[in-house]
């Protein structure tokens, strides 16, 4: 029986071009990748820098979380309370300037952001729009929030003089959560990472008005944004905030 002879099969004159569209697909792959990794976003870099120093330098930067009852401590009536300073004496007025050291800590952010920075005889009050320092009307810092707290600490550290801060809010609050309270919140967050910025917690009062001074409108959202606001008000008469404790009745029989 005679062979089958198979004719060879004839070989495409541009078969190469296959193999040169895969080269080509994986080049282009590889320049896309390599121009993704050398474009850096600034902000999300030194977050993980700020993060790593602070893992390996041992120092807590992270909020701890509070509790209510320590924000709203019971109360006893008021008939029932007695106040005792631990020091007497005048008030002299502090050393250097503290609106130049606070001033010079926030330039140019006084111009940029819309805050506020005036003084009288007895107050320096610097009002920040509380959507600069938190995300979306919220208990949690931005990161630029993060960084103006960091200037603001570093700045309060050239001075001992009392600290009271005043959180004010709109009539909406946040999702799940009372208007009055969110601003109690956004406080004890303040004075948290300020504490953790090493300013002494003993010069920090946090005060919470809630929707109840609104200085523009809560029909709209513009007018909301401008009554939720933030004011850090340093005493310039008291170098050092008097240590107030209450002694009740209760105090007293308990030692007798």
């Amino acid at each position: 029986m005679p062979r089958r002879h198979h004719r060879p099969e004839s070989v495409h004159p541009y078969r190469w071009m296959v193999s040169y569209a895969d080269f080509m697909t994986l080049l282009f792959a590889f320049f896309v990748v390599m121009y993704a990794i050398s474009t850096v976003n600034n902000k999300k870099f030194d977050e993980i820098s700020d993060s790593l120093v602070g893992v390996f330098d041992g120092k807590n930067k992270s909020l701890m979380p509070f509790q209510l009852d320590a924000i709203f401590p019971s109360l006893a009536p008021a008939s029932d309370v007695t106040l005792v300073s631990s020091k007497e004496g005048d008030r002299p007025e502090p050393p250097g300037d503290i609106l130049e050291i606070v001033q010079g800590a926030l330039n140019p952010l006084i111009n940029d952001q819309h805050f506020n920075l005036t003084m009288d005889e007895k107050w320096l009050q610097l009002e920040i729009p509380a959507d600069s320092l938190f995300i979306d009307n919220g208990v949690k810092l931005s990161y630029d929030g993060e960084q103006i707290l960091v200037k603001l600490a570093k700045s309060f550290m050239g001075f001992s003089n009392p600290i009271n801060i005043e959180v004010f809010g709109d009539n909406q609050g946040a999702a799940g959560i009372n208007p009055w309270l969110l601003t109690a919140r956004q406080g004890a967050v303040i004075g948290q990472f300020l504490a953790l910025e090493e300013v002494a917690a003993q010069r920090l009062a946090v005060v919470a008005y809630g929707p109840f001074q609104p200085i523009a409108t809560n029909d709209d959202e513009e007018g909301r944004s401008i009554n939720r606001r933030v004011l850090f008000l340093i005493d310039r008469q008291v170098l050092h905030r008097q240590r107030i404790k209450t002694v009740t009745n209760r105090h007293l029989s308990a030692k007798s």
